[in-house]
């Protein structure tokens, strides 16, 4: 009696009921996935030599009769990008590094191309952005291996939008290089090639790629953000007249010889960062030009005195010469709960 076993490869599209298990990389494209059947049997009673299968059937009883039925694993091209955390910084600076993290979740060792892009729609946009790191691109990772990618961004000078708490936001796109997806028939001892990716952000999703859009499309990204971290400086000067000759105190006008006080108020936001180096200086308008017939040199107001209180780290003091009124240079520290203030009250006269 000839008994004939025959091993083949069959292909399963759905099977609704089974909950498949999720893999990493997986089995290496390329392996080769080898195994063979047998059969033991009898007859009348008697056990026959078993019968190893091969995949054109093989009836020719004994070990190492049969051949393995083999295939070729695929290569499946998956990846994904993350942004690292948000990160601050300071207006007029240059170079600013941002972070994001490159995976290869195929089963190949593939090459990678990066390119950063500023993300429309945002609070303000950034220049003269690039990756700093990896070195050189395309960058080669293995499977299930990753790669640190640093950005580098130029930040613009603070004013208009770049202010406290304002954001720009960095999109980074992740592309395999040089990859097609295989759409022929399925063949076991070729590799074919699978694209696997999800979608990333809109920059993805704008990229012309096999299948949907950011979908299956060797290709991924995604946002990270720059965030103002800086002081938040307002400033407001005020004036009174305290005193004159004729009135005294009472309902005083600002006549030749009344007094005048100034107020200067240095406001530091709740929340921004320190200001440092801060120093409050205003000059006195005397010697304006002639009123009257009044010289120069007579016109205007004259100095009497000046302080300075408030929430700086240290005590800050004041001085005049020349008619400009300066105070020492001081910090002015972030609110905490509430803004930070800082008073300049200088007391002169009007001539």
């Amino acid at each position: 009696m000839k008994m004939k076993i025959i091993s083949s490869l069959i292909s399963v599209a759905v099977l609704s009921a089974v909950t498949h298990p999720i893999y990493a990389a997986g089995t290496a494209a390329d392996t080769d996935i080898n195994n063979t059947a047998s059969i033991s049997y009898n007859v009348g009673g008697t056990a026959q030599t078993p019968i190893e299968s091969s995949e054109t059937g093989n009836s020719i009883a004994g070990v190492g009769a049969g051949t393995a039925t083999t295939f070729k694993v695929d290569k499946k091209i998956d990846l994904s990008v993350t942004p690292g955390s948000n990160v601050n910084v300071v207006p007029g600076t240059s170079a600013q590094s941002i972070t994001f993290t490159v995976t290869n979740e195929g089963n190949s060792t593939e090459n990678f191309n990066l390119t950063p892009s500023q993300v429309t729609g945002d609070i303000f946009d950034t220049s003269a952005c690039s990756v700093a790191a990896p070195a050189s691109l395309p960058v080669s990772i293995a499977a299930d291996g990753t790669a640190s990618v640093t950005v580098n961004c130029d930040i613009p000078a603070s004013g208009g939008v770049v202010v406290n708490g304002a954001t720009s936001d960095i999109d980074l796109l992740a592309v395999v290089d040089g990859v097609t997806e295989t759409t022929g028939t399925d063949t076991a001892n070729a590799v074919d090639t699978v694209f696997a990716d999800d979608i990333g952000t809109a920059t993805d999703e704008a990229i012309a790629g096999t299948g949907a859009a950011g979908n299956r499309n060797a290709a991924h990204s995604a946002i990270n953000t720059y965030v103002v971290n800086t002081a938040d400086i307002t400033v407001k000067k005020t004036s009174a007249v305290t005193a004159d000759p004729i009135n005294g105190s009472t309902n005083p006008k600002r006549i030749p010889g009344a007094t005048i006080e100034y107020t200067i108020e240095v406001t530091n936001a709740d929340g921004a960062a320190d200001a440092a180096g801060l120093i409050i200086s205003d000059i006195l308008p005397v010697g304006t030009g002639a009123v009257g017939g009044a010289t120069a040199s007579t016109n205007g107001l004259e100095f009497v005195s000046c302080s300075s209180t408030g929430d700086a780290t240290a005590a800050v003091t004041c001085s005049e010469s020349g008619g400009t009124v300066t105070t020492s240079a001081f910090t002015l520290p972030g609110g905490s709960g509430s803004a930070s203030v800082q008073t300049l009250t200088i007391i002169a006269t009007v001539k």
